[in-house]
């Protein structure tokens, strides 16, 4: 009878090694594969917005100007929305950077429906952050300068030009001036914020906000299907349900990360948001300088940052050319076509 030989200690310590390469290798091919699927994403969705995109430029004539809520210096330290700024001479974050970047906004916040009042109240009640609509809506703000320079009721963003706004914040209800719980409070249209953003305020309000909703509803019905599926907090607009999966709306923003709306400097408000991201779940860019017949749109990548393309980044000093070289060597761009 054989004597059955068994490993030794040097031939399990080899196939432990062999085994142990082999399931590095296995998830070293995972990550590139989901990186790989994630770029993919990020590049079939900027196409898209970039068809959406000239469209508008076909029925309007320029591209979206958006305006900058914030300051374009990466240099400049604030609040997220331009309120307070003081400048750091020391070397660039990349943080204020990113700021820096989105000085143009992509995602459009605004005054969420009377309905979801309460859904607000009891979602927020341990930051204390209260509905925008509720709260501010019952005031006037019509009169002083303060109404634009200190209560953001809105955030208009890319996204607002390429939606229906209205449409987005209550539909025909609003229009017709009905009320009830689909249209937020009249209020937020009699703002400067809303009119410096929207032609026509010469003509009564209930004339304004029906042109603005019938041509937005117009034009948008064009490019609708390039948002099927791929919008944070999206809606059905036109029989296009525009929601990304797990993404679909309503979405709010509660103040964080410099999106919140303030007034007199202290009290929060809970805003709807409606955007789109990138593979990596995290808006895209948008630059298009005045008088708007250029544009570029671009992600900051699997890294997350990234550097206003507006800045010459042979003024910097070395070390932080080498940063910001870092930062945007996995940035994903595209420009008018």
């Amino acid at each position: 009878m054989k004597n059955s030989k068994g490993f030794t200690l040097i031939e399990m310590m080899v196939v432990v090694a062999i085994i142990g390469i082999l399931i590095a290798g296995v998830f070293k091919l995972v990550a590139a594969a989901g990186e790989n699927t994630k770029r993919a994403i990020t590049a079939a969705r900027m196409q898209r917005l970039q068809n959406a995109l000239a469209g508008y430029h076909a029925e309007y004539g320029t591209y979206p100007p958006v305006k900058r809520v914030r300051s374009g210096d990466p240099e400049v330290e604030d609040d997220g929305d331009g309120i307070n700024q003081s400048r750091n001479s020391s070397s660039l974050s990349a943080a204020n950077c990113n700021h820096a970047a989105a000085a143009q906004p992509v995602d459009f916040c605004f005054p969420n429906v009377k309905g979801l009042d309460e859904y607000v109240q009891i979602a927020y009640k341990a930051s204390r952050l209260l509905s925008a609509n509720e709260t501010i809506g019952g005031q006037n703000f019509s009169a002083t300068d303060a109404d634009w320079n200190n209560t953001r009721i809105f955030r208009f963003g890319l996204m607002s030009y390429l939606l229906p706004r209205i449409e987005l914040m209550g539909g025909i209800n609003l229009v017709n001036n009905v009320g009830g719980n689909k249209m937020p409070s009249a209020n937020f249209f009699e703002s400067k914020q809303w009119t410096k953003n929207n032609n026509g305020w010469s003509k009564t309000k209930v004339e304004m906000r029906t042109e603005c909703w019938t041509r937005e509803n117009h034009a948008c019905a064009r490019w609708m299907p390039n948002f099927e599926g791929i919008l944070y907090g999206g809606m059905s607009h036109f029989g296009i349900s525009t929601g990304a999966p797990k993404e679909a709306g309503p979405r709010f923003t509660s103040g964080s990360g410099g999106q919140g709306f303030v007034t007199g400097g202290s009290s929060k408000y809970v805003l709807q948001i409606v955007s789109i991201h990138d593979g990596w779940g995290r808006n895209f860019y948008y630059y298009s300088p005045p008088p708007y017949q250029t544009y570029r749109i671009w992600s900051a990548g699997s890294n997350g940052n990234t550097f206003p393309p507006w800045v010459d980044v042979n003024s910097l000093s070395a070390g932080d050319r080498k940063r910001v070289s870092d930062w945007i060597k996995d940035d994903i761009t595209r420009f008018d076509q």
